[in-house]
Order: structure tokens, then sequence, then C-alpha cells
């Protein structure tokens, strides 16, 4: 009995030296990185009998950062001029006309207004669950005629924060009233009003 007793303490014994020889070897390891990144930056490391402060021996407190917030864009709203809906469309509604802006309205890399209005205008069902809310139906028969040609054109301007992109840069000023123009021909709208 008294043999297996010894065997259990001495086997005790050298699982808490291993234990104790790895947790030294690992503070070693983290030194060792740390000295390796303060001669990067030019600092040359502490030299044997020479004393070290305590930052030199203990690492870098780590700042605990909380998860970065989203911001909440679904509520973001038109920040419409007062006067954009008095500004009048120089692109003349052809039958030209609607087909550049259709184009446009249909083309990734230019408009790529398809993506959130789809191919009618009264939105792409398909990646409605990618957007951050229900894009306007441009084909609505009573919403449409209510709005001016000056504030559609705006809207494709400016567009919304974080809801509809801006294309400002990406369409030029001629080709935003094409857009107009097809946009208004969703609806079956009367173009003379605007």
């Amino acid at each position: 009995m008294n043999k297996s007793r010894s065997l259990v303490v001495i086997i005790a014994a050298l699982v808490l030296f291993a234990f104790l020889l790895s947790l030294i070897s690992f503070g070693q390891s983290s030194q060792g990185s740390q000295n390796s990144s303060t001669n990067k930056a030019g600092t040359p490391p502490p030299s044997e009998g020479s004393p070290t402060n305590k930052s030199d021996t203990q690492p870098a407190p780590r700042s605990i950062m909380p998860p970065a917030q989203t911001q909440d864009f679904s509520k973001n709203k038109w920040d419409i001029p007062a006067d954009a809906d008095k500004t009048k469309n120089p692109v003349a509604v052809t039958e030209e006309s609607v087909a550049k802006g259709k184009e446009l309205f249909m083309t990734k890399d230019k408009g790529n207004c398809i993506f959130c209005h789809g191919e009618t205008g009264a939105g792409n069902k398909e990646n409605l669950p990618q957007l951050r809310r229900v894009p306007a139906d441009l084909s609505d028969k009573e919403r449409m005629p209510k709005i001016s040609d000056g504030e559609i054109f705006w809207k494709i301007t400016k567009g919304i924060p974080g809801i509809m992109p801006s294309r400002e840069k990406q369409l030029t000023e001629e080709e935003r009233w094409h857009v107009v123009n097809f946009v208004r021909s969703l609806s079956a709208t009367d173009f003379a009003n605007n």
C-alpha cells in the first residue's frame, strides 16, 4: 500500500512539474514576442543584469472594445429641397429617351435601379431580404402622378443614405433625366403635367 501511495505522489509531482514548465515556457515565448516587437520599434531589449521595469516583463493590458454598433438606416427619409419639385425636365419624353432610361435603369454598373425596384418598378421580390426596407413602387398609378419630375430627378441624384444609393457619379445629368422619363412610363402617368 505504501508503494502505491508513493507512486501516486511521484506521478502527481511530475504532472505539476510539467505544468509549471509549460507555464514558464509560455511566459518566455510571450516575453520574447514582446521583445521582438519592441526591437522592431527600435528600442533595444534590456541587457542581462540590467534592471527592468514592470512594463518590460508583463504584457500590456488589452483594451476591451464594445462590439461595433450598426447604424439603423431603415428610418432614414428623403431630405428633399423645397424647390426640387419646381425643376423642369429638360429632356423631351420620346421613345428614344424612355428606351435610354430603361437601359440605364436595368444596367448594373450605371443605374442598377432594377436591384431594388425590379423590372416593373413594383419591387424586386427576390432581393427584398437583402434590403433595409421595401422600395417605393414606381408603378403605383395613384402615388406617382403626385411626384414631380424634379423630385424624381433629385431622388435619383441624391438617394437616401444607407437605403438608396446616389447616382450622381454613375449617371450624367442627362442620363438621370432619361431614367426619370422611363420611371414615368412604369406608372403610365401623364408626362405633360410635369
